[in-house]
């Protein structure tokens, strides 16, 4: 941000961290008559530069906990559960080698005959097919971990999408990439 001195630097290690310093990142974000711009955008990046140092799993927290409600955070755990169930490890849905290696190595399942010609041509030392939509669709029938794969790979490609650095900077110039011009957040007080 092309903000003001930020003051000293705050490290932020958990939630409770978080919490506890919400009215100095109010402040701070606020401060900055684009900061509430750029803390949507990307809110890692915005929260940095106004002075907060943010822990590695702080950081993946933050951008999980906004991008995602809790009803879809709690559904993504549980598939993500389920499926390192099956696979006996934890399996990132979205990389096309490990699910391939999951369905066609470790569960032994057949591979559809459109992928098996993709994974000829590709010629590899293993070849494992490329997985997108058509592919677990033709899979669905074949083993119950399927299904919970194509939901999986729905959710985590929805919910908020944040800048990347190149992006954020543009913005943080001035460039404009968006229809919002001007944001501002304030701590709202719980009623009882």
């Amino acid at each position: 941000m092309a903000a003001k001195s930020p003051g000293e630097r705050i490290a932020i290690e958990s939630e409770k961290d978080l919490k506890k310093h919400a009215v100095s990142i109010l402040r701070r974000i606020n401060e900055d008559e684009r900061g509430g711009l750029l803390f949507l955008i990307n809110p890692v990046f915005a929260l940095e530069e106004a002075g907060f140092d943010l822990s590695e799993p702080m950081r993946r927290h933050i951008l999980h906990g906004l991008r995602y409600g809790a009803r879809a955070k709690a559904r993504i755990a549980e598939l993500n559960q389920a499926v390192a169930d099956v696979a006996g490890r934890p399996v990132d849905a979205l990389s096309d080698e490990q699910v391939a290696r999951l369905l066609f190595v470790d569960l032994k399942i057949p591979v559809p005959e459109p992928a098996a010609q993709a994974a000829a041509k590709a010629r590899t030392a293993e070849p494992l097919p490329p997985i997108d939509d058509e592919v677990l669709e033709a899979l669905k029938g074949r083993h119950k971990v399927v299904p919970k794969l194509i939901e999986l790979r729905r959710q985590l490609k929805g919910g908020w999408r944040f800048v990347d650095r190149e992006t954020y900077e543009k913005v943080k110039g001035g460039a404009s990439v968006t229809l919002l011009r001007h944001v501002r957040f304030r701590k709202q007080s719980r009623k009882p």
